[in-house]
């Protein structure tokens, strides 16, 4: 079995995994989960003096089983940070960053996924975004991720290496059930820095902080 048949046995078995869990335990763990990731927030966008603008989160709006993040969005709203989230851009496989300050800035888009308005200002500069918050199907403890197959988040990551930037930092939002033995890593697969669960959060090398 190669690379791109582990994977699409692990997305099925992954997806499966996630969608048993139950809609209100789901959502006692997207609690938890979000109460950690703002808490880990408050330490990773402190505000640099030396850098004129606010600090900036590009986050990802839940669709299905995903980890329920918008508590996350909204405390980012009551504080003096940025907030991006992808609009998809199917022609071209490309994620495109626009800010969005409330739910008012959201529509129905691609897959049924809420996406920034087209009124919405557009974030042309990716080096101002200091944490990315990815969703996934599966994770492992070093720090691989299992994407659903369309590469748009591989893409997206993949400016940085091409314009030799350094990547913001990365974490992912899963139930402690999305971690697996090992996802299988393409060449063009990104690395998370973090992964938070609704029991830790697990750093890169391993350290967990509870």
């Amino acid at each position: 079995m190669n690379i791109k048949e582990k994977k699409i046995e692990l997305r099925r078995q992954a997806e499966a995994v996630r969608s048993d869990i139950g809609e209100e335990e789901r959502r006692r763990k997207s609690e938890e989960i979000s109460r950690k990731l703002i808490a880990r927030l408050e330490e990773l966008m402190r505000p640099d003096p030396a850098v004129r603008r606010k600090p900036t989160l590009f986050a990802y709006m839940p669709v299905k089983s995903e980890v329920d993040v918008t508590s996350v969005l909204e405390a980012c709203w009551k504080r003096p940070w940025r907030v991006v989230v992808p609009k998809v851009v199917p022609a071209h496989k490309q994620l495109k960053l626009y800010e969005i300050k409330s739910y008012a800035d959201l529509e129905r888009g691609t897959w049924g996924i809420r996406e920034p308005v087209a009124k919405a200002p557009q974030l042309f500069d990716i080096r101002q975004i200091d944490v990315a918050l990815v969703p996934g199907l599966a994770f492992d403890l070093n720090m691989g991720r299992l994407g659903y197959g369309g590469g748009f988040y591989d893409r997206f990551m993949q400016q940085y290496v091409r314009t030799g930037l350094p990547k913001p930092y990365i974490v992912a939002a899963s139930f402690e059930e999305q971690i697996i033995d090992e996802v299988p890593m393409g060449l063009f697969d990104f690395r998370i820095n973090e992964l938070v669960t609704e029991s830790r959060c697990i750093l890169e090398g391993g350290a967990e902080i509870k």
